[in-house]
């Protein structure tokens, strides 16, 4: 056996006793995997064994990868990095190799490994392109390169050296944007920390009330008065109706949100994104709007209902534009 194939199977077997059960200090992480993950994650792994000492490579990686989520554990990204050279997949396998030098930094076998990962620098080097990993914190931000989506942080790509505009994306942070230059003789580790957005960027902030606006009256009133009519109902029927629409517009929303959840690519996730975004500012307007329009509404129906004297009384109702919806106004003498 080689010492390279020796190598690989140290790790393995090493990797037997990284899934026994954790001590009891170690128990308290919530994150750490419970008996039955661990339990799943020996099962798939001796599966992984198997399949990579058969020839079947494909079938390694995806057990290696599976018993990884469930219970991760740096010597997995060896085995996995192990299989993808064994099918000849340079990228793959430099990807993991790196991703088992920096999950372990102070391994035993870290200058092997980090032989095998300039050998698949220079494979890479030779073909035109060079691997970048695009790291944040939290986790899970989209990753756009040169203006196109291209995965969801943590990313690993292979990208043309030069110069590069990269952003992440992330609900509740604020977008980061860097120009970076990626080498052509060796990979690179792009390391971001996202910061939450300000408050008043996710909220906006409610509208101040609006001073009367109406004009006092040039004229005397008249001596005679017909009341406010059907005003007040049509009023409170506008703002019934505003409200239903932005009732109907937040189910979209919501719906559009959970498509965004569920996308499969980063294009649909940014394409559902847009859609909720859009929906969540209509539903807004009309929640605005509606509920100006229902209160004026009602204290017009309240001084309808209760102006019984001969001598009615005057109003009059202003409704201006705001920031996020509509003002109302009412002003005259009741």
């Amino acid at each position: 056996m080689t010492s390279h194939g020796a190598l690989g199977l140290g790790i393995f077997l090493a990797l037997i006793a990284s899934v026994e059960p954790a001590r009891a200090e170690e128990a308290a992480d919530p994150s750490a995997p419970n008996e039955q993950q661990r339990s799943e994650a020996k099962a798939r792994y001796e599966a992984g064994v198997a399949a990579y000492t058969a020839g079947r490579y494909k079938d390694a990686v995806d057990l290696f990868l599976a018993a990884d989520k469930l219970a991760p554990s740096s010597p997995l990204s060896f085995n996995i990095a192990r299989a993808y050279e064994k099918l000849g997949d340079d990228s793959g396998a430099l990807r993991f190799y790196r991703d088992y030098l920096r999950r372990t930094p102070n391994a035993q076998n870290a200058n092997d490994v980090g032989a095998l990962v300039k050998r698949f620098e220079e494979r890479l080097k030779a073909k035109g392109v060079q691997q970048m990993t695009v790291l944040s914190t939290p986790t899970g931000a989209t990753v756009a390169l040169d203006g196109a989506p291209v995965g969801v942080t943590p990313a690993t790509l292979d990208v043309p050296p030069g110069q590069h505009h990269l952003a992440l994306i992330l609900r509740g942070y604020a977008d980061t944007e860097r120009d970076i230059e990626i080498p052509a003789d060796h990979a690179l580790d792009v390391v971001l920390e996202l910061a939450a957005a300000p408050e008043a960027a996710q909220v906006a902030p409610a509208a101040a009330p609006a001073a009367a606006t109406a004009p006092p009256p040039t004229a005397p009133p008249p001596a005679e008065s017909h009341g406010l009519g059907i005003w007040p109902y049509v009023t409170l029927g506008a703002g019934a109706a505003a409200l239903a629409g932005a009732l109907t517009f937040e189910l979209m929303r919501s719906s559009s949100e959970s498509s965004a959840k569920d996308a499969k690519t980063q294009v649909e996730y940014k394409d559902h994104y847009d859609t909720m975004v859009s929906q969540r500012t209509t539903a807004r307007v009309f929640l605005g709007v509606g509920g100006a329009l229902v209160v004026t509404g009602g204290v017009l129906l309240a001084i309808e209902l209760g102006n019984g004297s001969p001598n009615k009384k005057t109003a009059r109702l202003g409704i201006a534009p705001a920031p996020g919806g509509f003002t109302g106004s009412l002003a005259g003498s009741f």
